[in-house]
């Protein structure tokens, strides 16, 4: 378990032993992940392709800046930020919850979770549509993309497409670490409440009196 500094220490710089190296590892990793997406985006131009690649992992950086920098920065302390360990990362995941009563209610984590589960619903489609095309019972032929947008045509009535299927996927996953993004830094920084608290408005609505 590295541990980030005390929040005693607040931006300032802290003892090796006292969050110290927690600091040292994170400027690490900001520098390794940034090199790695600068190093993708050589490799997409060599290929004469797109910058899909680097600007999805971008969006998984930005996840991780705005946990470890962002947010604390804005709450004043770099004791704000997530221990690095398995178990110390599930108890900070925990506590932050509970410090605002029921994280779930939280608007822009149930985006996220949408988004998330989202991904896992459109590709587990797309995944199963292509074994079922491509592993036909014996003695029927493999079948082609026009049976699968007629598949997905009567299914659901509209077939995305085999290239669209792949830039809805990119979407949604990058929809879902947008809005993670989001759900964290606004807990805390722009609400500190639980949040529950935040959904007084609807009860307020017109239509409920």
């Amino acid at each position: 378990n590295i541990a980030p500094p005390d929040l005693k220490y607040g931006l300032g710089l802290a003892p090796l032993m006292e969050g110290g190296l927690w600091q040292i590892i994170t400027i690490c990793a900001i520098g390794a992940f940034s090199s790695w997406a600068l190093r993708e985006v050589e490799i997409c131009r060599k290929l004469g392709m797109g910058y899909h690649v680097p600007f999805a992992f971008s969006v998984a950086i930005l996840v991780y800046v705005t946990l470890v920098v962002v947010r604390p920065v804005l709450l004043g302390a770099w004791g704000h930020g997530f221990p690095y360990g398995i178990f110390s990362h599930l108890d900070w995941v925990s506590n932050v919850g509970y410090q605002y009563l029921h994280f779930h209610y939280n608007p822009a984590h149930m985006i996220a979770v949408t988004f998330f589960f989202t991904t896992t619903l459109a590709l587990a489609l797309h995944g199963s549509l292509i074994l079922s095309a491509t592993n036909p019972k014996k003695g029927e032929p493999v079948k082609t993309a026009e049976h699968e947008n007629t598949f997905f045509r009567d299914f659901i009535g509209y077939p995305i497409g085999t290239l669209g299927i792949h830039r809805l996927g990119l979407f949604l996953a990058l929809s879902a670490g947008f809005w993670s993004a989001v759900c964290i830094v606004i807990s805390g920084p722009f609400w500190t409440k639980s949040w529950p608290e935040w959904w007084g408005w609807w009860l307020d609505l017109p239509i409920w009196r």
